[in-house]
Formats: structure tokens, sequence, C-alpha cells
């Protein structure tokens, strides 16, 4: 059965559709004191898979508690399985000691995890210098990429497209989707003086003449990175500019911000917003068929 937890709704309902599954929603709401209620909708678990759809994303420690309440739930209402259907999931940043007493959020929560489900499945998580999710899960643990399908969108909707990875991180899915569609790739470097306060560049000399520049990056925050790369390639003269990210957290107004610099700006629905293009509910079903 898939379970659409609280910030699953937007997409849980078509990966039942899709893996052609029973579908059932938590109801969740918080006291006044700001403790969660959560109630299952349907009870009928006993002896069944269960499919918990969450994506983290605005109060996200509410989201990860209410994975973990619904979890050790199904678990005592008598499900056989659970697995977490993540098409974003949190905290992979914080994935080493940067400095003396700051704490690798992303290993601790991974440890929470193994705990409380059987399996976990993430679209694309931020892994950097983790290379695999086995780093960071005891538990079976299940990557799927977008890739593919923004491939398929710039091939539908870009001529002479130049895709362009805004720093290192980013361009290993810049130069995946360029080979996927089989058109050119490169990349900028990027200087960070804080959160908000970045420096872009290019690597080498590149020719824009002609092209319609895709910049692509696994997320999109606050947006402060391709705002410096749109002003530099408008600088050198580009035209259009189209932003691709698989998960668009958009803080700080961030998609506000780089629509007024006249980039288009799309994304997958990982994360509910008006960008949101690109449907991952079939990657989902795929991969529960996989898990049979």
């Amino acid at each position: 059965m898939i379970i659409s937890c609280s910030h699953g709704k937007h997409i849980a309902r078509r990966i039942a559709a899709k893996a052609k599954m029973p579908y059932s929603e938590l109801f969740v709401e918080k006291f006044p004191d700001n403790e969660l209620h959560i109630k299952f909708l349907k009870t009928g678990l006993k002896g069944r898979k269960v499919y918990l759809v969450q994506s983290f994303y605005g109060d996200i420690d509410s989201c990860l508690l209410e994975v973990m309440f619904a979890s050790k739930a199904a678990k005592e209402m008598g499900a056989s399985e659970i697995t977490l259907l993540s098409p974003y999931f949190p905290y992979f940043r914080q994935d080493t000691w940067f400095s003396k007493g700051e704490i690798p959020s992303i290993h601790f929560l991974g440890k929470i995890m193994n705990n409380i489900v059987d399996r976990v499945c993430i679209l694309d998580p931020h892994l950097h210098r983790e290379k695999s999710l086995g780093h960071i899960f005891s538990v079976e643990s299940k990557r799927l990429t977008a890739n593919p399908l923004i491939g398929e969108h710039i091939r539908k909707n870009v001529k002479k497209p130049l895709i362009v990875g805004p720093d290192w991180e980013s361009y290993k899915w810049a130069r995946k989707t360029a080979e996927i569609i089989g058109c050119e790739s490169t990349i900028l470097l990027k200087t960070r003086h804080s959160a908000r306060n970045v420096d872009v560049r290019f690597q080498e000399k590149v020719d824009t003449k002609g092209k319609n520049i895709v910049l692509i990056d696994d997320m999109i925050s606050t947006g402060n990175t391709l705002i410096k790369t749109i002003i530099k390639l408008k600088a050198l003269g580009v035209r259009k500019v189209t932003c691709i990210a698989i998960h668009g957290i958009f803080a700080e107004g961030a998609l506000g911000k780089l629509k007024k610099t006249g980039a288009e700006v799309v994304t997958t629905n990982s994360i509910p917003n008006p960008a949101a293009k690109i449907d991952v509910a079939g990657l989902f079903a795929e991969a529960i068929e996989s898990f049979k």
C-alpha cells in the first residue's frame, strides 16, 4: 500500500496509480503546543508491504518525526515491511565534521532510519564526499535519478543546447545529461565566500554563439550561484538561459529572483513548486516493481 505523509501528497497518488497499488494518506495536524498528531486513515496493514511517501521540505524536522512515528506505528499494526520513498531527502550536505564540534547530521540521521524502516528509496541525493547511499544507510537503499527525464525535456524544448554545470558538484549531473542527449557540456568554477556570497567564472573559454545555455544543478536553494552565473552569461552575449534542477527548494524567494533575470526555470516535482514541470512519479513506480 502507498501511504502519503503530509509532504508527499503532491506525488504519492500518482506513484500509486502508476504502480497500480492501493493508496491512502496520513492525517497530520499539530496541537496548539506544536506537538504532532498523526493518524492512519486506513488501518488494515497486517501482513502488507507499506510504502511511505515523504518529501522533506519546509518544516523538515517535523517531516522526519512524522516518518519515524508512522513507521513504528505501521510495524506495530502488523505491516510486514516499511519502505520510505523520498523524492527529496534532507541533510546530505552535512556529511562530515567541517569544524570541531560541527555535527555530520546525515550520518546520524542514517542510523536513525536504519532502526525504523526496512528500505529507503531516494531521488538524486546530494552525495558529495559520500559516493553511495550504502555509506549512509545499512538497510537496503536505492538511488533514483531524474537525468533521463531531464535529458528528454531538453531534447523536446531546447534547440542547440549547451549544458553548463555551475560548479564541480553539479557538473556530474550536467555531463551525464549532455551525454544522454549528445550535446556539449562545460563547467563554471565557483568561489564561495559565504552561504550567500559566491563568485563564478568559466573554467575555459567557451563559444556560446548561437547556443541556448542550460544550467543544470541537483538543487536550487537560495539560487545565488545561478543568478551570478546568469549575469555572467548575459554579459557574454547569451540571449536565452534555462535553469533546470532536480530539487526546487527556492529558499528566500529564489524562484522570483531567478525569473527576474529573464531565465526560464524548470524542476522536477520532487518538491511542489510553480516550476515543477518534470514528473518523477514513474521512477518510484518502477522502483517499487523492482522490490517485489
